[in-house]
């Protein structure tokens, strides 16, 4: 079984990535990290130890990375295809705390995960820091 984490380089990016590597590693499970913000290359790269806390995944399963395809301006889009693609079973995504005028004006990728996905999301918001 797999978990795929739509990943940003953003704080509601890094919480998302800290989550699913808990969960891949309490329920021994691959972790495919989808970032949003990068193109993809012909083969999946690991992640950078940096980006992963210590012991974050079981051992013996694997953590790759994907991206968008480079032409594609569609990515909650492709992620959605690369979770039917490897069998994820469930997804994490980060989000962020927006004003009802924002949620009605703005898209958010977030949120066309949360919608189109076939199977379970998982919202996860980042730490909030004083003002």
């Amino acid at each position: 079984m797999t978990i795929l984490v739509a990943y940003s380089h953003t704080d509601e990016g890094a919480a998302a990535l800290a989550h699913a590597a808990r969960l891949s590693a309490k329920d021994a499970q691959d972790l495919v990290v989808f970032d949003l913000d990068a193109s993809s290359t012909a083969d999946d790269g690991s992640i950078a130890p940096g980006h992963l806390p210590e012991g974050s995944v079981a051992d013996g399963h694997s953590v790759s990375w994907r991206g968008p395809d480079h032409q594609s301006q569609d990515a909650a889009g492709d992620l959605l295809d690369v979770a039917e693609q490897i069998g994820a079973e469930a997804i994490v995504v980060g989000v962020r705390r927006r004003s009802r005028v924002g949620k009605l004006i703005l898209g958010s990728m977030a949120l066309k995960i949360i919608i189109d996905a076939n199977v379970p999301v998982i919202a996860v918001k980042a730490e909030q820091h004083e003002r």
